[in-house]
């Protein structure tokens, strides 16, 4: 079967959208409240925005696998969080 370029980004787009439906369910079941969620295309690294975040939802984002990169307060008293996937490390004996 031979697939255009064109199909293979529609492909991606579509993986990639439900890879963000995905870990904003995720998120949303730790219990924080999600204003917005975007995934940057450069690092795939996803930017949350949230009106509050503390060392527990911390940590529940670490245990489902996403790590903390950053956290930044807008002037309208929004927090933009930027998060990371983490890579799974398999080591075989």
């Amino acid at each position: 079967m031979i697939r255009s370029i064109r199909d293979c980004s529609i492909m991606s787009e579509n993986k990639s959208e439900q890879e963000l439906a995905r870990w904003r369910k995720k998120i949303e079941m730790i219990g924080i409240y999600i204003k917005g969620l975007d995934q940057e295309t450069e690092t795939g690294r996803f930017k949350l925005k949230t009106n509050l975040m503390n060392e527990h939802f911390i940590n529940e984002l670490d245990k489902i696998g996403l790590q903390l990169i950053n956290i930044r307060g807008t002037f309208i008293g929004r927090l933009v969080v930027l998060l990371e996937a983490k890579k799974l490390n398999s080591t075989s004996s």
